[in-house]
């Protein structure tokens, strides 16, 4: 087997272990990103998925979308939580970022600090290499697009699942106003606000602001009878939009983001087995110490993480009469603190405080045929400069550290990609079939320099090894597509690409090799139907996606100076698939009555990983879990659900009084694995969500909104790790519980 494999301080599941994961949920599937509709019909939907305005059922990709107020009548407060209304999306969230799957691929270690996503996110078509919750949870969304399957042309940066868009809003000529205040339980105050105004004539300026504060949390820590599972954050974003002449316009864009959030871990997943204590300690052999509610831990060092980011971008638009200009210009910084406890007793034994930093510089130039042209096209480049920093001290007594006070980790990795790439579609036969032909190739640098020295008990601090190593992938990429239009209504697609995700190093602590590029190849065909006046929209596809060294998440014990450690490893499996269909239907009943139902089928499995990490309990001394290496072939991949349903309806329901309107969503996913031995199952799962709106007859600006979610209260988990040998055992991020609110909401 070919495998390379690169570790993290085991221990410091602290900063990529568990955090309040996103509600791993689905709901009723799509709310238009529209531009028209008919009175009683659906609205048409247009998006940008290959890099010009289209609509959604004449782009041979399958994509959904939404608007900003369709996510928040379907009660989705934060784009994270789209897999609510996308049957093929998965989102966890480690560490306060986002780590997104899409139809089974996905990087379940992309909230370590370096290493990037899968399934990339673009904001204002700004790639986004770290990122953190809070970037997400905008006042001011336009829309947002989820692209499925490889992007390995138009957005070739790591999209071997896919990618989300996220375009927020414009301001224009006119004056817009929109506040939203809103109380829920656990004592949390919410508001969103958004302004915009001309400057003058062509110029217009813009401004949101999102922002929480919960005020009590989900559960206590039982040891310091501190509130856990609690969080804040505000999002300030801004706009200026100017158009010196017709064929001119010019954006810039600045936003600043600060998050805190109190996180807490579960443990005593897998029941009845013991913690890992170092033998010769008062616990050794002892059973886990489960607190009595879902919510509560027993821990002597407070978990939080703190986050803030900055950063801005210009992106300019220039007719050129034979072709369209397009430069987009980016820089992004963020600043992290993570404190973490690693035994998860009132005992000091391990504790984490990690330091994060990182920059990001991005460009990109395209031009791209008029939208008048016969033949489509679009030439271009793009390239990013990004930098990681990250420092951590691992303290405990000496016992746990074999003599030692702490083990220092200091880390750096500089990743440069330039990556130029091209696409056509053009005619042929006739007009109703078309052919695309994409290409892109892929050049990353990647440099990792790093040290780690030792705080003895008495004394200096002891160098204890130094790193350093670079690293050179390059891939080409490819697009190959047919669609044919057998009806303006109807068309059918077919569709062979390759997406292609970089290797990179581990930066806690900087000791290993790289691990080997990410290739998926995917086949595809779909079918996208509007029938019966627009009244029905049904779009299907089915894939199949062949992984070429998946980069996989998994724990292992290595010996460190501070003795022998367990680790969280990234590592290249040989082969792996996923393949199935999906469905996304909508209903217009009545004018007053919408109905959705989307789901997913997916089969997904290794091929071939015959050296894989295998986690064992162990029932007697020394307790916790063991190491062993085994074969996982034909092992489910982890946080890939065989099914998912979303079911869904709006109703509006005009009064004398003023008008209500009903939303509700149920969605159900069956049971899933964490790890790819498939020690841990997290087992089905179905959640509903509703919600009841009133535009008051006296005035239509006001908007009043009663909103719950998991109204049944379901415990559930949304990530689960197994630790070896560790004195925190199994650990496992929570779900929302039950939450409700009201929201008032004015529109000038």
């Amino acid at each position: 087997m070919k495998k390379k494999t690169f570790s993290i301080a085991g221990l410091l599941l602290a900063s990529v272990a568990p955090m309040p994961l996103l509600a791993q949920t689905d709901a009723a599937p799509q709310n238009d990103a529209a531009s028209t509709s008919s009175p009683a019909g659906l609205q048409e939907i247009i998006v940008t998925a290959q890099r010009r305005s289209q609509n959604l059922q004449d782009v041979p990709v399958a994509v959904t979308a939404f608007t900003g107020e369709a996510l928040e009548t379907k009660g989705i407060f934060r784009v994270s939580d789209l897999q609510q209304a996308d049957s093929s999306l998965f989102v966890s969230q480690m560490s306060g970022v986002v780590v997104p799957f899409l139809r089974g691929v996905g990087n379940p270690g992309a909230s370590t600090p370096g290493n990037e996503a899968s399934v990339p996110v673009y904001i204002d078509d700004v790639y986004y290499s770290r990122l953190a919750s809070a970037y997400l949870e905008l006042a001011n969304i336009e829309r947002v697009e989820v692209l499925k399957g490889p992007q390995g042309t138009l957005f070739g940066r790591n999209s071997t699942g896919g990618l989300m868009q996220v375009f927020t809003r414009d301001p224009g000529q006119t004056t817009d106003l929109s506040a939203t205040l809103g109380y829920a339980n656990y004592d949390t105050i919410s508001g969103k606000l958004y302004a915009a105004t001309p400057l003058g004539e062509g110029v217009a300026a813009g401004i949101s602001f999102s922002g929480l504060n919960q005020g009590n949390g989900w559960g206590k820590n039982l040891f310091t009878g501190k509130d856990t599972y609690r969080r804040k954050f505000y999002n300030i974003r801004s706009k200026v939009v100017f158009e010196p002449s017709d064929t001119t316009k010019i954006r810039l864009s600045g936003f600043y983001t600060y998050q805190r959030q109190n996180q807490g871990n579960s443990v005593n997943i897998y029941p009845g087995t013991t913690r890992g204590y170092p033998l010769g300690s008062p616990l050794e052999g002892t059973q886990y110490f489960q607190p009595p509610g879902f919510f509560d831990i027993y821990e002597n060092t407070e978990i939080f993480h703190r986050l803030r980011g900055w950063g801005g971008s210009i992106k300019i638009d220039q007719e050129l009469g034979f072709a369209d200009f397009t430069s987009i210009t980016s820089y992004r910084k963020a600043k992290e603190f993570l404190s973490y406890e690693g035994d998860h007793t009132e005992l000091n034994w391990l504790a984490f405080p990690i330091k994060i930093g990182d920059r990001q510089i991005t460009q990109e130039f395209q031009l791209k045929s008029l939208s008048s042209s016969k033949i489509s096209w679009i030439l271009g480049m793009f390239y990013m400069n990004s930098r990681t920093d990250v420092n951590v001290a691992i303290n405990g007594d000496a016992l746990t550290l074999n003599g030692l006070a702490s083990q220092n980790i200091a880390s750096q990795q500089r990743i440069e990609s330039l990556a130029p790439f091209a696409q056509a579609t053009f005619p042929v036969v006739d007009d109703k079939t078309n052919v695309t032909l994409g290409l892109r190739y892929t050049k990353d640098r990647v440099v990792g320099d790093g040290h780690v020295s030792l705080t003895p008990l008495v004394g200096a601090d002891i160098p204890a090894g130094s790193f350093h190593q670079v690293a050179n992938f390059d891939k080409w990429t490819y697009k190959v597509s047919v669609d044919h239009k057998f009806t303006d209504d109807i068309m059918a697609y077919a569709t062979w690409s390759r997406g292609y995700k970089s290797g990179t190093f581990n930066t806690i602590p900087l000791a290993a090799p790289p691990t080997n590029p990410e290739t998926v190849t995917s086949y595809e065909a779909g079918l996208k139907m509007t029938l019966f006046e627009r009244r029905v929209r049904a779009n299907f596809a089915v894939f199949r996606n062949d992984i070429k060294d998946p980069q996989v998440q998994l724990v292992q014990l290595v010996d460190t100076p501070a003795g022998p450690t367990p680790f969280v490893a990234f590592a290249n499996a040989d082969k792996a698939r996923t393949k199935g269909f999906e469905f996304d239907t909508s209903f217009q009943v009545t004018e007053r009555l919408r109905l959705d139902l989307a789901g997913q089928y997916l089969w997904a499995k290794f091929i071939s990983f015959d050296s894989a990490p295998i986690n064992v309990p162990i029932f007697a001394p020394p307790w916790g879990v063991a190491l062993a290496v085994g074969d996982v072939g034909g092992n489910r991949l982890s946080q890939t659900p065989k099914w998912k349903i979303n079911a869904g309806f709006n109703y509006d329901l005009p009064t004398s009084v003023g008008q209500f309107s009903f939303a509700g969503q149920m969605s159900y996913r069956s049971n899933l694995k964490w790890d790819p031995d498939n020690i841990l199952t997290e087992p089905k799962l179905t959640l509903f969500n509703g919600s009841i709106s009133f535009k008051p007859e006296f005035n239509d600006k006001l908007t009043f909104r009663l909103w719950g979610a998991n109204l049944t209260n379901e415990r559930y988990f949304n990530n689960e790790i197994p630790q070896t040998n560790t004195p925190a055992g199994d650990l496992g991020g929570v779900g929302d519980p039950r939450t409700y609110g009201v929201e008032v909401r004015f529109d000038l």
